[in-house]
């Protein structure tokens, strides 16, 4: 069976009329006459052969058809927007705005001195930074939000039709307040010692949560006691810093504004490591505001002694 592909304007009128789940509202937004929105949304349903919509005296509610092309449109609609704004940055000198997508550690260390070197090169462009966990601003780069995501290259961060580059290694620790017991120790931490304290998490992906039960698991010792779980870095690096709470996060908090006196402890062995690095729509490296903001990044990295994150472990 083959489809008549339908326009732009189909897809910009369905999704408005999905946004508002109904007509009237969508028909307000758009500036067109109900008739008219209710005629192009019924020429759309006959090109796909199916109901989109569901009307009733309140409104319209998606079929379950007209999900699954909600979802899909949505895409479409925003890589047409991508395209046109990369034709703009390519063959104008006007200014551009490039989203990017940072955890706190990244927003708060790396991205304020990578700014002040891309600004030098391209005085012109802006800069947006949006800051969030790692599913939800992943997420954001799917559905075209933001531009770059800087952050943990991990499994769920390879996207089709996007490229991802390895800047460094990192690992996630364990971290106390300076005057923790724990922070007198001078070799490696008895896991069992470990447990027997309270812990904060900010990352709440239960896969990121599951490398530190494991670790203790293989050493005999029982699963954290997470007595906050918190999408705030800034409140669980607080607690550990005031009092007898351990932070399992990503080492560089440690040499980082948020982690100011705040100790990584040392174990037997490193608990997990990982990638740092960037996720990007494909191409979008060749363009030249994007690629130089990811090198002025790259350059940060280096002058800081990033690139390979000393370890935790003896």
């Amino acid at each position: 069976m083959s489809f008549e592909v339908p326009n732009l304007t189909l897809l910009k009128h369905f999704i408005m009329v999905a946004e508002d789940k109904g007509i009237s509202k969508a028909a307000k937004r758009l500036r067109i006459s109900q008739p008219a929105l209710s005629k192009n949304i019924k020429r759309l349903e006959e090109m796909l052969g199916t109901r989109l919509f569901e009307r009733h005296s309140g409104g319209a509610d998606l079929t379950q058809t007209g999900q699954a092309f909600f979802n899909r449109a949505q895409i479409i609609g925003l890589e047409y927007e991508h395209a046109v704004q990369e034709i703009r940055n390519l063959l104008s000198e006007q200014d551009a705005t490039i989203r990017v997508a940072a955890g706190p550690i990244w927003s708060s260390t790396i991205l304020p001195a990578a700014a002040s070197r891309f600004h030098k090169r391209f005085p012109r462009h802006r800069l947006s930074v949006q800051t969030g966990s790692v599913d939800q601003l992943i997420e954001d780069l799917r559905l075209g939000r933001v531009d770059i995501f800087a952050g943990a290259v991990i499994a769920k961060s390879r996207l089709p039709g996007f490229t991802s580059r390895r800047v460094a290694k990192a690992q996630l620790g364990i971290m106390c307040a300076e005057h923790h017991p724990l922070a007198r120790i001078e070799g490696p931490v008895d896991p069992k010692e470990l447990v027997s304290y309270p812990f904060v998490s900010f990352n709440l992906n239960r896969d990121v949560l599951k490398t530190l039960s494991d670790w203790l698991k293989e050493r005999g010792a029982p699963p954290p006691r997470y007595l906050l779980e918190t999408s705030s870095i800034y409140t669980c690096a607080e607690l550990a810093r005031s009092g007898d709470y351990l932070f399992y996060e990503s080492t560089m908090v440690a040499s980082s504004p948020i982690g100011h006196g705040l100790k990584v402890l040392k174990t037997d062995k490193e608990i997990f490591q990982y990638d740092l690095g960037f996720v990007f729509r494909q191409g979008m490296d060749r363009l030249p505001p994007h690629s130089g903001l990811m090198k002025a990044m790259v350059e940060v990295f280096e002058n800081r002694g990033l690139r390979n994150l000393p370890s935790a472990a003896e």
